[in-house]
């Protein structure tokens, strides 16, 4: 996908001096890099024309080189352009899949029942596709495997029969119906939706749509878009396609933003979109703010955090931490950092963001400590009301505890204790 961007990241980083000629290579290296990723070409050259405004300014914010402060605005203009993380809200609901043949419905369909599933749902799935023969013992199989109620009718016409029969029957706190497909959105595709959507009446309708597609995905979401009436796309076969930079960013430009990608063929492979993640593997470093929490939230105790599953407690206990006196002044000095020196008041700042996380997490409910995906829209409101914060603080806690549980998975134990920081720096790609 965009995994060239990495090498011209890198390739950047390792230049002696930041200066206008390096900065221009690295934009027009990314402009390539995301043409190659079927990113449409205007898109492509407006980023790069702001990250090298940006990024050529004289004034430097305090405490940053300039090659640092390039690398900042990259990493900020390209989650710019992937859009917004989704909002999924896991609750009782129905569910229309549509989408053309060879987009991966009826696999997708079964991802999704298995998303509610392990959330505590019951699911259930109507076999709506009556044009191709398969599709009934496919979700059927699909069903069984993910523990799902299914309803379908292999002889039945008629799928607005199917669903209204499927919608009797079913006791599910989920419906999820998968609707037949065609080679290209025509009338009758249309009549079709329009009818089982007035008798499913779904709270969500998803375009499911492949990723090598790439910028066209714009044209065929706009196309179902007014058809059907979407909530959101979900993109599917990300884990195979060099086109998938460009359908991501197709849809985060169009009217139907992204709510899940499929990364694979496993039914457990399908994740909530969220482009922070996308930059910070295309990037293969976080910002350095990030970067710096991340490994002051780790460095407390290796062992502890490696044992079980990493919840919202154990970050909270792990950053907590770390305001232990020597925790933080060691950490600063393992940084590789050789040219460039940390502002003084690096410590005191990370210590008050400490402080409002502390805040933050004692206004979460049991569930939300347990389960922090689960912190979506009316939910931060709540959160950020309760601790007298913004939702954007709480966001950004979100976000750094997923930041922190990634790379908790990801490094051994040996890799994490204080006396290898490099080799843990060196392994994210810094």
């Amino acid at each position: 996908m965009f995994d060239k961007i990495k090498d011209s990241i890198q390739k950047f980083s390792s230049r002696n001096v930041a200066d206008r000629e390096a900065v221009e290579q690295l934009t027009k290296d990314i402009q390539r890099d995301l043409i190659r990723a079927d990113v449409d070409v205007s898109l492509v050259s407006d980023l790069t024309d702001e990250i090298k405004e940006e990024a050529l300014e004289e004034d430097l914010p305090s405490g940053l080189s300039r090659k640092e402060h390039v690398l900042k605005i990259v990493y900020d203009r390209l989650e710019d352009l992937l859009g917004e993380e989704a909002d999924v809200e896991v609750e009782p609901k129905n569910i229309l899949l549509s989408g053309l043949y060879g987009a991966g419905k009826t696999t997708t369909a079964g991802k999704l029942a298995d998303f509610y599933r392990k959330r505590g749902l019951k699911v259930g799935l109507i076999a709506a596709d009556t044009d191709r023969p398969a599709a009934y013992n496919q979700l059927k199989q699909i069903a069984d495997d993910v523990d799902a109620q299914f309803f379908g009718d292999p002889e039945a016409e008629n799928p607005v029969k199917v669903v209204e029969k499927g919608m009797s029957q079913l006791d599910a706190d989920v419906k999820i119906v998968d609707s037949a497909g065609r080679d290209s959105l025509d009338d009758d595709l249309k009549k079709e939706l329009s009818a089982i959507s007035e008798s499913f009446s779904p709270d969500e309708k998803y375009l499911v749509m492949p990723a090598d597609i790439g910028q066209s995905a714009r044209e065929q979401t706009d196309m179902f878009d007014e058809a059907a009436g979407l909530t959101g796309v979900i993109v599917t076969k990300m884990d195979s396609s060099a086109k998938g930079g460009g359908a991501l960013v197709a849809c985060a430009n169009s009217d139907s933003s992204v709510q899940f990608i499929g990364t694979g063929e496993k039914m457990g492979d399908l994740e909530q979109y969220d482009p922070v993640d996308f930059v910070s593997d295309m990037i293969g470093q976080p910002d350095l703010e990030s970067l710096l929490e991340k490994i002051e939230e780790m460095d407390a105790d290796p062992e502890a955090i490696l044992e079980g599953e990493f919840t919202m407690q154990d970050f909270k206990e792990q950053i907590e931490s770390v305001t232990q006196a020597g925790v933080m002044e060691e950490m600063m000095q393992q940084l590789p950092f050789s040219s460039n020196q940390l502002p003084d008041n690096m410590q005191d700042m990370t210590e008050g963001k400490i402080e409002n996380y502390t805040i933050i997490m004692d206004s979460l409910t049991d569930e939300e400590m347990r389960d922090p995906s689960v912190i979506k829209g009316s939910r931060k409101e709540r959160i950020a009301e309760g601790s007298g914060t913004s939702k954007s603080e709480v966001g950004e806690l979100v976000k750094h505890f997923k930041q922190t549980k990634n790379m908790v998975n990801k490094f051994d134990k040996n890799s994490m204790k204080r006396g290898n920081m490099k080799d843990m720096m060196s392994k994210i790609g810094f």
